[in-house]
């Protein structure tokens, strides 16, 4: 019998307490990512609504509130009060159609989309198809929009009111990509350019949105007027503890701590944002990928997500998340005996622990054996992430394989990935919300790091956006999904979760969304303590 076996037997066995909670791996996160509401303690009375009766959310007045060229996030999570955009993506991030009226996707290269007639616009204009390709066009060269309409070829305004996009290669999910906010045309310039939403930039006096009166649902906008107010992060406990902030966006896994002791409402939502284990496929037995996959085999997700990021995550036993709505959560199945799973795998790879250290080492193809010794690199700047690592260290240390996480710098971090200067790394990345893995998994992708792109990838991920029926892109959505956990380039960890915190008693109705905060506002009630 190898003697990694016979010397790792109780190893194993003490580490079961900590591995066996591998069998949730197929689970997700026990919150509900649609809008729960979830109480703060309480510190202070309840508020029977807002004490000012002004709704107020926060913004920064530095910077620009043009959703195409901005990059504030607090401004850029306000965008939905004054843009729409072709669609809008729901809470299971499929998208539902806002100024189009219908498309035709055709060959799943040349889209024709014919937009809604007789949408104002807030500069007394309405919308029209030069629009839409003015702002889709803008939204290509740069910004925060540029990377997926990567994929575009050209648009064109057929009429007043037909677009047609032609793509560089087929996609049946390109609406899953325009829910960009469409601006006037030639307005990309200007810090509030006009737009089809239920409110408007007020020119002078204090800040605010004032409803649009000419909103084709103005009947619903649940209040004439939400103010801005600009303050920093020190600054927002306070602003918000005495309502001079009402409603702000948070991403509880950054690196700055708002720490807000009043009682108030916190809604979670899924994001798209992908936490996972990469690989340097050049480093010393990580060209295999049953290693890899025996490596991802020990995350414990369920772990990570509650202890270090407090259950607001999704769990990725598969490279898709859970929440994608065609995903079926039999492909990950529960696994049974992970540490047999495990340990056959390494047996199979012939490593053994020949200095009985409680490490496996590797032999050569002269025989010569060498140390397993593996360097985990993250970077330092985000303290979830560090700890996220560490779990992860932790666990393949429980089953002989000796790993060192690496904190390093932002700058440090990005040049050690280019370089190739790690065995494995932590990362994550905002996958558009068709998931294309493209950046990823290419040879010649972008996040493609340690020469983990195939070709291969790529016919499964090319299937997967070339599939034109459910029933077709459910079963491309499997075998991409199986392909990846098969050969593990990849090992997806978590999908992230971001928040709305609002004061208790303010907002009913608010189910935010990753394409929209205020997505079905004018269903919402805003409570102003009249």
């Amino acid at each position: 019998m190898n003697r990694f076996v016979q010397r790792t037997a109780a190893m194993l066995l003490s580490a079961a307490a900590v591995l066996l909670s591998l069998t949730s791996c197929a689970s997700t996160a026990s919150s509900d990512p649609n809008g729960t509401d979830t109480p703060a303690p309480a510190t202070s009375a309840v508020p029977a609504g807002a004490i000012d009766h002004m709704f107020t959310i926060r913004y920064d007045a530095d910077h620009t509130l043009n959703p195409i060229t901005g990059t504030d996030p607090n401004n850029m999570a306000l965008a939905p009060l004054m843009y729409e955009g072709l669609f809008v993506l729901n809470g299971k991030l499929t998208a539902e159609p806002v100024l189009c009226e219908s498309f035709d996707p055709g060959d799943g290269v040349t889209y024709t989309f014919k937009l809604k007639s007789g949408i104002a616009m807030s500069d007394g204009s309405t919308l029209t198809a030069a629009d839409v390709k003015y702002t889709l066009l803008l939204a290509k060269q740069s910004g925060r929009f540029s990377g997926r309409l990567n994929i575009l070829d050209s648009v064109t305004a057929v009429d007043g009111l037909t677009v047609k996009v032609t793509l560089n290669s087929a996609n049946y999910m390109l609406p899953e990509l325009l829910d960009i906010p469409i601006i006037k045309a030639n307005s990309g310039n200007q810090d509030h350019p006009a737009g089809t939403g239920p409110y408007t930039f007020a020119s002078s006096g204090e800040p605010r949105l004032v409803a649009f009166s000419s909103y084709r649902e103005s009947a619903n906008i649940p209040a004439p007027v939400i103010y801005l107010k600009s303050c920093t992060d020190s600054e927002l406990s306070m602003e918000f503890s005495s309502q001079a902030v009402d409603m702000f966006w948070d991403d509880p896994a950054d690196t700055t701590d708002i720490n807000i002791l009043s009682d108030h409402e916190i809604r979670y939502y899924d994001t798209t944002i992908l936490e996972y284990v990469g690989f340097n496929t050049k480093s010393r037995g990580l060209s295999s990928p049953e290693l890899r996959r025996a490596l991802g085999l020990t995350i414990d997700r369920d772990k990570i997500i509650d202890e270090v990021y407090s259950n607001h995550a999704v769990a990725a036993p598969r490279i898709l998340s859970p929440n994608y709505s065609h995903y079926d959560p039999a492909w990950a199945p529960e696994v049974d005996d992970a540490l047999g799973d495990i340990s056959k795998i390494l047996f199979s790879l012939d490593l053994d622990d020949r200095d009985s250290d409680g490490y496996l080492e590797m032999q050569d193809a002269a025989g010569a054996w060498h140390p397993l010794n593996l360097t985990f690199i993250v970077n330092k700047d985000n303290l979830y992430k560090v700890r996220a690592a560490q779990e992860i260290a932790d666990s393949l240390k429980e089953v002989g394989i000796n790993v060192m996480v690496k904190s390093l710098s932002w700058s440090d971090y990005t040049s050690a990935l280019e370089k190739g200067n790690f065995d494995l790394y932590y990362g994550d990345v905002c996958l558009p919300a068709d998931y294309d893995l493209t950046e990823l998994l290419s040879p010649s992708g972008a996040l493609s790091f340690g020469h983990i792109g195939s070709t291969s990838y790529i016919t499964y991920i090319n299937a997967f956006l070339k599939a034109s029926s459910d029933t077709a892109r459910t079963a491309a959505a499997k075998a991409l999904c199986d392909e990846i956990y098969t050969n593990a380039p990849i090992v997806p960890v978590l999908y992230r979760q971001y928040a709305v915190h609002t004061n208790r008693n303010i907002v009913t109705g608010l189910n935010p969304t990753q394409s929209s905060l205020f997505y079905g506002l004018t269903s919402w009630k805003i409570n102003l303590g009249e």
